[in-house]
């Protein structure tokens, strides 16, 4: 009878200890333990994987677990081995989920910190072994990138890990590393060996800290990053993370009305600007009145066919953006006031979009008549928290559980949703900061108990106002909220601080891969139109509508757009680097100017990452660079430049720009600049000594413009409104027909990662996207458009009912500049086979080739193939 009962075990998967207490298995997985000194290893039983790939680990670095353990012990009924040191602290190997996983769980008073899975989870570039974090949409960090750093992506930290999880493969295996308590922080380090075979070795050690207890390895048998995706679903359904929008629009069916909506948003209604201390008006700047907000909505849906939308307003408060919080009413007088306000959510609301206002409960402000410091955190000494510098002054940081209670007031959530009925409301910064403490005895917060307030916060809200977002996104927050604004992209780049390139990584949309059809998401901050086809791109492999947040001011598309302004054809380099001793050196630049320079500008130059600036060697032109005349060469320096000694980094970029003497946020159009109108001059490399590294200037970088043409559809519209149409008629079906379904399979269609495929859903319902993130054409075979030519950021997507594609050639058809366009079908027949085809022409040529015709459209027309 026992026999039988342990291959039932075994068939179902269940777990087994040996009787020495230094053996676990399931019919996932086996663990080899040594309960004299907890060294052990992981065996993935489907692909043969060990984890180390050779000798043992160690059971975790620790102070109380340096001498070894003195007894060990089977328990869970032979599922689990538990080694105990001296002092009583236990290191337990449990297997978990019917034998799917193990579990390595710490205990007892003098446990402390531990560091663990450092030598498990290490992966070379000779295994082809690579991570996958979920950091805003993911990074794919290989081990043979030849990039060297130290990152910790701490839970749910600001460009930490934004699931806990992380992923990791190597010898065509695939394993998940998942936990739970928010004082978890993986270290991973990317190091190059100055000897063996390897030429680079990733490690990632897990900081268990305070009350961070435990960590958990899924081996997944043979698979790739799509497999992790597809593991971590089934682990985040197993932990109720993974509400589907169709089980949200059963709560709230406005929620239905944001699937294939864009974001719009007129960030400050009121701009007034106060001194650090909250106390002296700087500036006012009324941007839109309320009434003008709902004109611009509805010239959206009327003349650009905008046909559905997340309408999101701020600096309607009181004192405006970012000021007087927590005081928000009444709706400041200069937009408009209270009954201003009612009205434009009710005109928003009419023409199906979905009313959104923006707050903030986590800042507050001197000057607002509920200031109280009593709300504040407060650190170890009992000093009060500051925040940031923002347009109403210093901020002061106010403690989660105070947050809901400043929320529930009368006077705040509730009468705001009792006057002016917004179907959703937007709270700031509530999933974007990083999980918080405080140590006022009068509400102590650690980061877990944190993370639970702001969940009760976002549970209010939304109960109040029936959908509710916030920015950024965590996984925590799926089950109390509707949307994320942040998440996939911020100011038009990927990330805010973070810079892919400096971990050798590649973006992917592993969110996508988990969580698509859980959350509406978006990007946050205003970016450049004419700088975005890399960012629609992006968002087209993720399925997902663009964000509108640099809305021009008032009634913009009745006024004359500003002409462009005209690049500065001047291109600077670093002529000489000469180090004066280990913390400073001497720099000569020159400026090679190809036309006579219009305006007078100052030099910058910043020395970090693509988003960071560590220090900078700003200086004036000497000669004004309106002096600068074609053929000319410009030199400046040499320049003393000291590194400060907060500088960690070993290399940095050397970025070279111009900007306005009067305004130091405006830069200069450089020819051959990038998004933020800078040139990339070299690298400086710091240890072990300064020296420089030229790049050499690519003036064949593919353009960016692409979605700003409006030889199509948008012909004589507002430059604005061209985007606007462009990029919505493209992203907006696309997430129609992806809402409801993962994305499936990502694959990689060239060596260098540059084109990439994305299948949301399965078998015939699937929709296929595909991007090419080169610098060079790409040309793919298609079920519908055949042979298709793209260029660098070019898109094909096919799908039962859609079809669109930004393309050099399409069905046979030649675009020697490119043409966007979309096709549906009007009736309930697939696109392959419909009689009443819509279709919309963005830019490019207006001819069309469909089921053996060729059309002219103009504009959008309903053809009858």
């Amino acid at each position: 009878m026992r026999r039988i009962y342990a291959v039932i075990l075994v068939l179902l998967g269940a777990a087994t200890a040996s009787a020495a207490a230094g053996h676990l298995e399931s019919r996932w997985l086996t663990v080899e333990i040594d309960k004299t000194t907890g060294t052990w290893a992981l065996t993935d039983a489907r692909s043969g994987v060990r984890w180390p790939t050779e000798g043992m680990a160690s059971a975790g670095a620790a102070e109380d677990l340096s001498d070894g353990f003195a007894e060990a012990e089977v328990v869970q009924e032979g599922r689990a081995v538990v080694l105990r040191t001296k002092n009583g602290v236990e290191v337990t190997f449990q297997l978990i989920r019917d034998g799917r996983s193990l579990e390595i769980r710490y205990t007892g008073k003098d446990a402390g910190d531990v560091k663990v899975l450092g030598e498990t989870l290490a992966i070379t570039d000779i295994e082809k072994g690579y991570l996958v974090v979920p950091c805003r949409e993911g990074l794919l960090i290989p081990a043979d990138s030849g990039v060297s750093f130290t990152r910790t992506f701490g839970t749910s930290d600001y460009e930490g890990c934004h699931m806990n999880m992380l992923g990791c493969a190597k010898n065509g295996s695939a394993l998940i590393a998942d936990w739970d308590d928010a004082y978890t922080f993986p270290d991973v380090k990317s190091e190059r060996p100055q000897s063996g075979p390897a030429r680079q070795r990733l490690t990632t050690t897990f900081r268990l800290q305070r009350t961070a207890r435990a960590v958990r390895l899924t081996p997944l048998g043979t698979g790739d990053w799509n497999t992790i995706a597809t593991g971590y679903r089934e682990i985040a359904e197993l932990k109720g993370l993974a509400v589907t929008l169709q089980q949200k629009i059963a709560r709230n069916p406005h929620l239905a009305k944001l699937i294939g909506a864009s974001n719009v948003k007129l960030w400050t209604c009121l701009a007034r600007r106060m001194s650090e201390d909250s106390k002296q008006e700087e500036s006012v700047n009324v941007r839109w009145t309320f009434d003008e907000a709902a004109r611009i909505a509805e010239h959206l849906k009327k003349d650009v066919g905008l046909d559905r939308a997340l309408f999101m307003m701020g600096g309607w408060t009181e004192g405006g953006y970012d000021c007087r919080h927590p005081d928000n009413l009444p709706a400041n007088p200069e937009c408009g006031g209270n009954d201003a306000l009612g009205d434009a959510v009710r005109r928003i609301q009419e023409l199906g979009y979905v009313g959104c206002l923006h707050d903030n409960v986590q800042d507050m402000y001197a000057d607002a008549k509920s200031f109280d410091l009593s709300f504040i955190e407060k650190d170890a000494d009992s000093n009060p928290k500051k925040g940031g510098r923002w347009l109403g002054g210093r901020a002061w940081m106010v403690c989660a559980p105070k947050q809901l209670e400043l929320a529930q007031r009368p006077q705040n959530l509730p009468e705001i949703a009792k006057l002016f009925k917004p179907w959703s409301y937007f709270i700031d910064t509530t999933y974007a900061v990083g999980p918080r403490e405080c140590d006022d005895p009068g509400h102590p917060l650690d980061r877990n108990s944190d993370i639970a307030w702001k969940q009760k916060l976002s549970d209010y809200a939304r109960d109040t106002f029936g959908l509710f977002g916030s920015e950024c996104g965590r996984e925590w927050a799926l089950p109390h909220s509707d949307f994320f604004e942040g998440l996939v992209a911020v100011s038009g780049r990927y990330y805010h601080n973070l810079d892919p390139a400096s971990l050798g990584a590649t973006v992917i949309p592993f969110w996508e891969m988990v969580y698509h059809d859980c959350q509406i998401a978006y990007g946050k901050y205003g970016y450049a139109a004419d700088q975005a086809a890399e960012c629609v791109a992006h968002h087209a492999l993720c399925a997902r509508p663009l964000y509108y947040h640099s809305i021009p001011d008032h009634l913009y598309w009745t006024q004359q757009p500003a002409a462009p302004q005209a690049k500065v054809m001047a291109r600077p380099r670093v002529v000489e680097v000469k180090a004066t001793d280990t913390q400073t050196f001497q720099i000569r630049y020159a400026w090679d100017v190809e036309a006579d320079v219009m305006g007078d500008w100052r030099v910058f130059v910043h020395f970090g990452t693509d988003n960071k600036i560590l220090f900078q060697n700003d200086h004036a032109a000497e000669p004004r660079t309106s002096q600068w005349r074609a053929g000319q060469t410009v030199t400046f320096g040499p320049h003393t430049v000291t590194v400060p000694s907060s500088v960690r980094e070993k290399a940095i970029n050397v970025y070279i720009g111009l900007f306005s003497l009067t305004d130091a946020g405006a830069r200069a159009p450089l020819v051959g600049g990038d998004r933020q109108n800078r040139i990339l001059a070299g690298h400086l490399v710091l240890a072990p000594e300064i020296r420089f590294e030229p790049v050499v200037a690519d003036r064949s970088e593919p353009t960016c413009d692409a979605f700003v043409r409006s030889d199509g559809w948008a012909e004589g519209l507002h430059p604005t409104d061209v985007f606007i149409k462009n990029t919505h008629e493209l992203l907006g079906p696309l997430h129609c027909a992806t809402a409801h379904q993962r994305l499936t399979r990502l694959e990689f269609l060239t060596p260098d990662r540059a084109v990439r495929r994305a299948v949301y859903g399965s078998t015939a319902d699937a929709v296929i996207v595909v991007a090419n993130f080169g610098v060079t054409d790409a040309t793919i075979e298609t079920k519908l458009g055949g042979a298709v030519v793209l260029p660098p950021w070019g898109i094909v997507v096919e799908a039962p009912r859609f079809a669109a594609f930004y393309a050099r050639c399409w069905g046979g058809q030649d675009y020697p500049d490119g043409a966007l366009f979309t096709l549906q079908p009007l009736d309930d027949q697939p696109l392959a086979s419909s009689r009443q085809v819509r279709v919309f022409h963005g830019f490019g040529p207006a001819i069309l080739a469909w089921r053996g015709r060729t059309w002219t459209i103009v504009r959008e027309q309903m053809i009858a193939p």
